[in-house]
């Protein structure tokens, strides 16, 4: 969940097969992730065996490619039934957790995820490896020596975003909207009018997001001092230095229970904070980013077909 590979913008875990000992372990596996995880019960990590009921079902599920990420099971725990056989291209991590002696059955279960996907991280991003967390030595048993790393590095699109908010906030508290002569109220626009309502309303937004983590997942409990410190609204009517460097550095990717936004709505978010933050700060990317936000509402001007887009004027 923090090492593996990632879809939707490194926000959502992608498909994973983890190979368990035996049903007692497998079931063991799953009742911990849904305590670290309880918002994600029931769907995102399930058991397959020959145990089962509906396990047909289940893999059918696991290998879909149509429904949204938060929809399928993207963590299958398997006793034997997914090591050989199944051809899921979009598996890009393996766990090892149990011990193999099999040369033959260890190499059929690397190939879950030797299967090459195109445009999988978005279009012109290919699925070019896969990566193996093996926990049982069965690499250093078959001498094998695959290149190593260390995991996801890159900052997620939700982390991204997350700190834009925060910088957002950070320049709105240094130069009000209010000071510059901007009106931000607009014919048809319900948003905030003045500086002070956009860095409230931003602010809510972040801190609803740092409520929203639990502090009995292990992926927060070391940071649970600061999680209940910016979990209280009152903690962000002012922000110093030190707390945006807190907010940025140890609060920012931290999983959150809220109800997940669409992959595109977020980078589109990220694109308006962006073009936002270049203003603010007159520079010269703002062109850039002025260009790309016409284009895409000259694009939507042809989707009037859609009550939301005849709406929206231009």
């Amino acid at each position: 969940m923090t090492k593996g590979q990632k879809v939707a913008g490194g926000d959502h875990l992608g498909k994973t097969i983890l190979f368990a000992k035996n049903q007692k372990n497998a079931e063991f596996i799953e009742q911990r992730f849904n305590a670290n995880y309880p918002h994600l019960k029931g769907t995102f990590a399930r058991i397959i065996t020959f145990k089962t009921e509906y396990a047909q079902s289940l893999i059918e599920d696991f290998s879909s490619n149509t429904k949204p990420p938060e929809k399928v099971t993207h963590l299958a725990i398997s006793v034997d039934m997914l090591d050989t056989g199944i051809d899921v291209p979009e598996v890009l991590n393996l766990v090892f957790f149990k011990v193999i002696r099999s040369k033959t059955k260890f190499w059929q279960m690397l190939g879950r995820g030797a299967r090459l996907r195109p445009d999988l991280f978005g279009p012109g991003l290919h699925k070019k490896f896969f990566y193996v967390f093996d926990y049982c030595q069965n690499l250093e048993f078959f001498a094998e020596n695959p290149d190593v790393t260390d995991g996801a590095a890159t900052a997620s699109l939700g982390t991204r975003l997350f700190r834009a908010r925060l910088e957002l906030i950070d320049e709105l508290d240094k130069t009000p909207v209010t000071s510059t002569g901007i009106k931000l109220n607009t014919v048809g626009y319900d948003g905030p009018a003045t500086g002070e309502e956009l860095r409230r309303d931003v602010a809510a937004l972040l801190h609803g997001e740092v409520a929203a983590m639990n502090i009995d997942n292990f992926v927060v409990r070391p940071k649970r001092k600061l999680v209940e410190t910016y979990a209280k609204p009152t903690a962000w009517n002012f922000l110093s230095t030190e707390a945006h460097a807190e907010l940025s550095h140890e609060i920012a990717g931290l999983p959150s229970e809220r109800e997940p936004e669409a992959e595109e709505a977020k980078r589109f978010d990220l694109l308006l904070l962006n073009l936002q933050l270049a203003q603010m700060r007159s520079e010269p990317a703002f062109e850039r980013l002025m260009k790309l936000v016409k284009a895409i509402a000259g694009l939507l001007e042809e989707k009037s077909a859609v009550p939301m887009g005849r709406r929206t004027s231009p």
